[in-house]
């Protein structure tokens, strides 16, 4: 994979990505798994080719490529690029479906229980703030945890320890429309 996330800037890129079936295999392949069509449809409940269906459609777009094959019979397929960042305004059904698939993600991280031996009640942590920024201060905020999560990611050096799954939204309200549609920007990472 390479280093930097893709960017989802177009309204027809975003709508293709947040398909459920999609979004749960973009967020497989983005962990680093490497996945064939009956095992991604395994995950997701398709059949292998209606799976394969939507793996070409994110091949497509230029999300994900085509891995070796150890043996030459299967056809495995890995990410391209380090995650997703949507900088373009989503309309409001992208919106919904970016929240669906969010809420699904999270309601899994949830479930699942913690490590042995971790005596914390959740295995996530959760914040939010509602900050009053100027769109040069919006940019500012996105380019310094861009730059930490990037940090961070540069940085795993002990392969045992655990993911951890990183949701950030950043957004202006309706009441602060006046910043116009570039100050919204939305990431996924793994």
């Amino acid at each position: 994979m390479t280093a930097d996330p893709i960017d989802l800037d177009d309204l027809g890129r975003m709508r293709a990505v947040m398909h459920p079936v999609r979004w749960r295999v973009l967020k497989e392949l983005y962990s680093g798994a490497v996945l064939t069509a009956t095992q991604a449809g395994e995950l997701t409940g398709l059949t292998p080719s209606a799976m394969s269906y939507h793996l070409q459609q994110l091949a497509k777009l230029g999300l994900i490529q085509r891995d070796d094959s150890a043996d030459g019979r299967e056809h495995p397929w890995k990410a391209v690029g380090s995650g997703l960042t949507m900088s373009g305004q989503p309309d409001a059904a992208v919106g919904a479906a970016m929240m669906r698939n969010l809420l699904a993600d999270i309601a899994r991280l949830l479930a699942t229980p913690p490590p042995a031996g971790d005596a914390r009640p959740w295995p996530a942590s959760y914040a939010h703030a509602n900050l009053r920024l100027a769109r040069d201060d919006a940019k500012n905020l996105f380019a310094r945890i861009d730059a930490i999560i990037r940090e961070f990611e540069a940085d795993r050096q002990d392969p045992a320890a655990p993911d951890h799954d990183v949701y950030w939204i950043q957004g202006v309200g309706d009441d602060d429309a006046a910043f116009g549609a570039d100050s919204q920007s939305h990431e996924m990472r793994h």
